[in-house]
């Protein structure tokens, strides 16, 4: 039960670095926080699939739970990297403009999320998922 919650914790800090300013122009004044990513269901699909994963007993299923959702949240921030401007500022897609106007905060959020990842990996391979056990 203590691994389940600090995997829990571990992840709920990786997903926190939404509420910092992801893109935006000019700081405090056109600011888009990570929490429109919360606006897309394939990645709270994959949020609640890393949750699920991580809190049922199923050994390799449960790995490729958590594998699945955090690998499909990290390529949704991809995508509202690509994509955010579309409908807020130019209109169609300019690759230009999602490098110009994003913000450190955005890098740090996909990398606490490649940092959940490789945690998770090196903790499953530690273990034995083929016997039934409490492993999360």
């Amino acid at each position: 039960m203590k691994r389940k919650l600090l995997m829990t914790v571990i992840f709920i800090i990786s997903l926190s670095t939404m509420l910092m300013d992801w893109f935006g122009g000019q700081r405090g004044v056109q600011d888009i926080s990570g929490l429109i990513l919360l606006n897309n269901p394939i990645a709270v699909a994959c949020m609640i699939l890393t949750l699920i994963g991580i809190w049922t007993h199923y050994g390799e299923t449960s790995y490729m739970l958590i594998y699945v959702g955090l690998t499909g949240i990290m390529m949704m921030e991809i995508y509202e990297f690509l994509t955010w401007h579309i409908l807020t500022i130019s209109g169609s897609f300019n690759l230009a403009l999602s490098f110009d106007w994003c913000n450190p905060e955005f890098y740090i959020a996909v990398m606490s999320m490649i940092a959940t990842l490789l945690i998770y990996r090196y903790y499953f391979q530690k273990m034995d998922l083929t016997k039934s056990q409490d492993y999360v």
